[in-house]
């Protein structure tokens, strides 16, 4: 703990001195990104700071998020005039490339990297990769009381979603009791748990649930039952009248079916059907601790967490993908006895 106590000042301190400053995260954003790099804005600005968000991508956010505070103010695609200028704040990013602006971290003066992906790179100046937080929300909130800041109700909720979302709704094993006791106290600085929950969770676009129809449909299993594996094509998409952005959260649908310990969804572009070359994008969940999907993501060029990973897949027809997951996730199983 002593070593990750000092790490926390270290990053406070620096974070503190910075005057101008871009914050960022990995392409296709989830809670815990949006949250971190919203929360992290706010508190800075509210210091005096000139912070400014980017994501590289111009694609809408998943649905989900869309009740947090902030994000219309989030830059999309072209980088500010003065990006160099700027000292880059990566967030939830397990490495460079994961932020999609190879222009960006080239240009940057300075970088700091602040995440809990195992996976991560230590690409910044200054890295702060706490492998045993629940989310990169939770490393900012110890982050922003180092630094002596009040956190505000807007800023709780923005933490507290990332949390909820990265600690699996608070059910994986990095939901420790430091998790527990976070989300308590910024519940107590005014995040109201029950409408972000309902927000992310209990809010679904008719399409979405299209799209999760058109998942079971398609829904086929391997390993003895252990494997469930469904398959979107862009006709899917087509059919349910959805984008990529809504496919959300649909693959822990599938972990929860019974006797299933490894959930994958393998799903295409919307606008696939225009490509060249095949191109997936594949989700993973696992619910044992004895089969880590972060290292079968690994394997075709991904990265996450041991209970929920992800990679994209080029060139690859998604029966090739199901049958290397039907031979990694056979071999994992082995290797943990769970036959």
């Amino acid at each position: 703990m002593g070593s990750t106590d000092r790490a926390l000042t270290t990053v406070a301190e620096a974070l503190a001195a910075e005057t101008k400053i871009l914050i960022t995260c990995h392409v296709n954003p989830d809670g815990d990104a949006l949250g971190s790099v919203i929360a992290l804005h706010l508190a800075l600005s509210s210091l005096g700071a000139d912070s400014v968000m980017y994501l590289s991508q111009t694609d809408p956010v998943a649905p989900e998020w869309c009740f947090l505070g902030g994000l219309k103010q989030i830059i999309k695609g072209d980088l500010p005039a003065d990006y160099q200028l700027r000292t880059l704040v990566a967030l939830d990013c397990g490495s460079a490339e994961r932020i999609g602006n190879e222009e960006l971290v080239k240009s940057s003066p300075r970088i700091i990297n602040i995440d809990h992906h195992a996976d991560n790179t230590r690409f910044g100046e200054i890295n702060l990769v706490v492998n045993g937080a629940s989310s990169t929300a939770e490393i900012l909130f110890f982050i922003m009381q180092k630094m002596g800041f009040d956190i505000t109700a807007e800023i709780s909720e923005a933490l507290y979603t990332g949390i909820l979302v990265d600690s699996g709704r608070f059910q994986y094993a990095s939901a420790s009791p430091t998790t527990f006791r976070v989300a308590a106290d910024l519940i107590g600085r005014g995040a109201r748990h029950t409408d972000i929950f309902r927000h992310v969770y209990e809010t679904v676009p008719l399409a979405k649930t299209r799209l999760s129809c058109r998942m079971f449909d398609h829904l086929s299993l391997a390993c003895d039952g252990r494997l469930a594996v469904s398959v979107l094509e862009a006709e899917d998409f087509r059919q349910a009248a959805a984008g990529d952005n809504l496919t959300e959260g649909l693959v822990d649908s599938l972990r929860a079916i019974e006797g299933v310990i490894v959930a994958a969804l393998i799903y295409a572009k919307p606008d696939q059907e225009k490509a060249e070359a095949s191109s997936y994008r594949l989700s993973l969940r696992s619910s044992s601790g004895a089969v880590n999907v972060q290292r079968i993501a690994k394997a075709k060029g991904g990265g996450g967490h041991p209970q929920a990973a992800g990679a994209s897949i080029n060139g690859e027809t998604a029966a090739q993908i199901t049958e290397f997951l039907a031979d990694r996730v056979n071999r994992a199983i082995a290797r943990a006895g769970l036959k």
